[in-house]
């Protein structure tokens, strides 16, 4: 036949005659819930986003603008939320709903880092060794990718004590440690801490603790903060006050809390509405009394070994009556979610945004967040 020569002609469709490096560049730039739907464009689409190239490329650029991460506790599914730090408009993220969860009523997000969540359930007695344990599961999850890791099961708490997690991380590398009641002594009860790495993937003790988060009763509330590579919790508000600090390789640490004179009324000094926050890279100190509210930095080059500054008393609008759910914060803003109002503090112009809530969420836990296409398992390099 004529024109014919027997071979078969390729045809090249639109985005196979486009350099992949361009497809890569432009769809980096997209927000992560239209990367997952246009992962089934193509072949060479889906290719060009599930490559680790691709999820360090997407990372880096969001992590530019970075927004808050809002979601209530979990009824029988979780709807998370990110946030605008300046409108405080929320947007729908996913629904979070592992199907290996042992405790179907809630679940609590703990901490937040390079767009991974930390979130703790309880165990059911069904699923636990001894009818007294109470134990928690640990879950690592991508709320934009809606996927989950579920992290093997830590040594079996003592004496009904619930665990306390905290959550470290370098680079995409993250190890989280979990705080338990190892059994009782004639001096009291023993509280150990052992430590999940993600490039291990298993647990691993550290030995005993110098003292326990507030959070080891109430541990479904984040009493703790990842600054400069290391985790604090706050330990006891009762003077002198502590500070539960570890590093990264696992070496603990107790600093006292701001001193207060004794004479001031209770609502004067330190009082439950107190949050360590990571400022501007510093470890800091909110401390909420009536209307007012007072902002320590800790400076470690004091000596002899560190001490806390004062850096801001300021205005705040927040009664005695509101009840603060959450206190974070992001570059140089500070942010507090109570039962009626959302409040945003710029401590470089001493004003504070405030909205209020028409339809608040139930006991909401609120982190800065950057939208990443990173997988759980940390195996992505950064």
């Amino acid at each position: 036949m004529a024109g014919t020569s027997g071979k078969r002609v390729k045809q090249v469709s639109e985005d196979e005659a486009i350099p992949s490096g361009i497809i890569t560049d432009v769809l980096s730039r997209l927000p992560v819930q239209a990367i997952r739907s246009y992962r089934t464009v193509s072949k060479n689409w889906h290719d060009s986003m599930t490559n680790k190239f691709f999820a360090r490329m997407q990372f880096a650029r969001s992590s530019v603008n970075p927004s808050y991460f809002v979601c209530p506790v979990m009824a029988e599914k979780m709807k998370v939320y990110s946030m605008n730090p300046e409108s405080f408009n929320l947007r729908y993220l996913n629904t979070i709903d592992p199907q290996k969860r042992s405790q179907h009523d809630f679940m609590y997000t703990i901490a937040s880092f390079n767009g991974l969540l930390c979130c703790i359930n309880l165990l059911t007695e069904e699923d636990t060794e001894e009818d007294d344990d109470i134990d928690l599961q640990i879950w690592i999850v991508n709320p934009c990718m809606g996927e989950t890791l579920l992290l093997p099961q830590g040594t079996p708490p003592s004496f009904g004590f619930v665990p306390n997690v905290g959550v470290a991380y370098v680079g995409s590398e993250y190890k989280v440690f979990r705080i338990f009641c190892a059994g009782k002594e004639m001096a009291g009860y023993r509280f150990e801490c052992e430590v999940y790495s993600s490039s291990s993937g298993s647990w691993r003790n550290i030995g005993t603790v110098p003292c326990v988060p507030m959070g080891i009763l109430v541990p479904f509330k984040s009493r703790h903060v990842f600054v400069a590579g290391k985790i604090y919790w706050l330990s006891c508000l009762d003077a002198p006050g502590k500070v539960l600090s570890v590093d990264w390789e696992g070496r603990f640490d107790v600093i006292p809390l701001p001193k207060y004179d004794p004479n001031l009324r209770y609502e004067d000094s330190l009082t439950e509405v107190s949050h360590l926050l990571n400022l501007r890279g510093c470890l800091a100190l909110f401390v909420q009394h009536v209307e007012y509210m007072d902002i320590w930095t800790w400076k470690e080059d004091i000596e002899p070994s560190g001490d806390w500054v004062l850096e801001y008393v300021d205005y705040a609008p927040i009664g005695d009556f509101d009840l603060v759910f959450a206190v974070t914060s992001l570059k140089n803003h500070i942010l507090c979610l109570t039962d009626n109002h959302w409040c945003c503090y710029d401590v470089d112009t001493g004003k504070w945004n405030k909205k209020r809530v028409k339809k608040p969420l139930s006991n909401p836990s609120v982190f800065p967040f950057t939208e990443s296409v990173l997988p759980c398992d940390g195996s992505v390099t950064l």
